[in-house]
């Protein structure tokens, strides 16, 4: 450990996953012996909690239910749990993982990161946090917000548990490559940052957010990062950008891509937007029956200002015109405001309007598709 530097990379897991594995297990490689021991008992028991409901639950992933996935088939309480089922089968998580990150390492990566004097963590769904050598099980389990396994790790479950590694290691410099909102968010970075007094980097593309960043920060990893000096990696600031054989990459201070950066829309934001613009659409057929004509959404006018001058023209009631921008302008918000969290009473206003709406296009005996579906 004493050859170890004060720099920490973070990174994630992946979906694909080498199948197999043996029986030994070697507990000097797993996260827990680099833990104090309370930490370790901590990690283990989180771990177990979340293994039990990818065992029971009836939340399906991609319209299969997550106990029957292929990967959890086998995946019993052994000794990376806190148990003693020998049935388990392990493989260091540096080769069970074979996602977009680890083939842009490709074997030279892996081998640069195995032997890098820096530390690598890895954050997983079911593990928490990982050594890049701990013996893990085959697994599948998506992170999602507001999904079992989110619930378990955030708050201060998963954030003590990196402070604890970071206070044993004396990590004096934390760099974020997690690349996907809903692992970073597992994190409370504003903890992290009083712990390392500020000295944490979060990294964001050029050119795409979200998964798609793992293969350049992969390349980034293997080209410069695992072999650079201390003295290097402390020497970057925010606002630096590093290049990669695909786009640049940006240094950031703020757990969110900069103003005019590539950012990540959420899959549950991007669901809420796409209902959102199906109810706009709606919107603009009801305005096109009270004009009489088909815009088709290609009118020059502005939707918002469209209705504002039919309500003053008296071709549109004033509950039809409030209905129709609490719709219109909070979809606005959802599409276009980087960052926004909508809050249940948002949404219950929304969604009250819609259904006022439904029920005047029903009165007026209209066909419009939007309101039908």
């Amino acid at each position: 450990m004493s050859s170890k530097t004060k720099i920490l990379f973070l990174t994630i897991c992946s979906l694909t996953k080498l199948p197999g594995g043996t029986s030994e297990y070697d507990e000097q490689d797993a996260v827990t012996s680099r833990l104090p021991a309370d930490a370790g008992d901590f990690l283990l028991q989180a771990r177990e909690k979340v293994r039990r409901w990818l065992k029971r639950t009836g939340t399906e992933w991609q319209g299969v239910p997550i106990p029957n996935l292929e990967y959890n088939q086998n995946l019993v309480c052994g000794r990376d749990f806190g148990g003693k089922d020998q049935r388990a089968m392990y493989y260091p998580a540096l080769r069970r993982y074979e996602g977009r990150f680890y083939q842009a390492l490709g074997q030279e990566g892996k081998l640069k990161l195995f032997r890098s004097k820096h530390h690598v963590l890895f954050l997983s769904g079911l593990y928490g946090l990982l050594c890049p050598m701990e013996p893990i099980q085959l697994y599948s389990c998506p992170v999602e917000f507001n999904s079992k396994p989110f619930d378990i790790w955030t708050g201060d479950t998963l954030t003590n548990v990196l402070i604890a590694y970071i206070r044993e290691h004396g990590i004096t410099r934390v760099f974020d490559f997690t690349a996907v909102s809903a692992y970073r968010k597992l994190i409370s970075w504003p903890s992290i940052r009083v712990e390392v007094k500020g000295q944490v980097l979060h990294c964001f593309g050029s050119m795409a957010a979200g998964a798609d960043l793992l293969v350049p920060f992969g390349h980034l990893m293997k080209d410069y990062f695992l072999e650079a000096t201390e003295d290097e990696l402390l020497h970057i600031q925010c606002g630096t950008k590093k290049g990669t054989v695909t786009q640049d990459i940006w240094f950031d201070e703020t757990p969110r891509p900069p103003s005019g950066k590539p950012h990540e829309i959420e899959r549950a934001t991007l669901e809420l937007a796409d209902k959102l613009e199906r109810q706009r659409r709606g919107v603009i057929r009801f305005l096109d029956r009270v004009e009489k004509k088909s815009s088709f959404g290609l009118s020059r006018e502005l939707t918002g200002k469209r209705i504002s001058r039919l309500e003053q023209e008296n071709r549109l009631e004033s509950e039809e015109a409030k209905a129709m921008l609490t719709i219109t302008r909070f979809r606005n918000k959802v599409v276009f405001k980087e960052d926004f969290q909508p809050e249940q009473k948002d949404l219950e206003k929304v969604e009250t309007a819609w259904e006022y709406l439904a029920t005047r296009v029903g009165q007026h005996r209209w066909k419009i598709t939007e309101f039908q579906i």
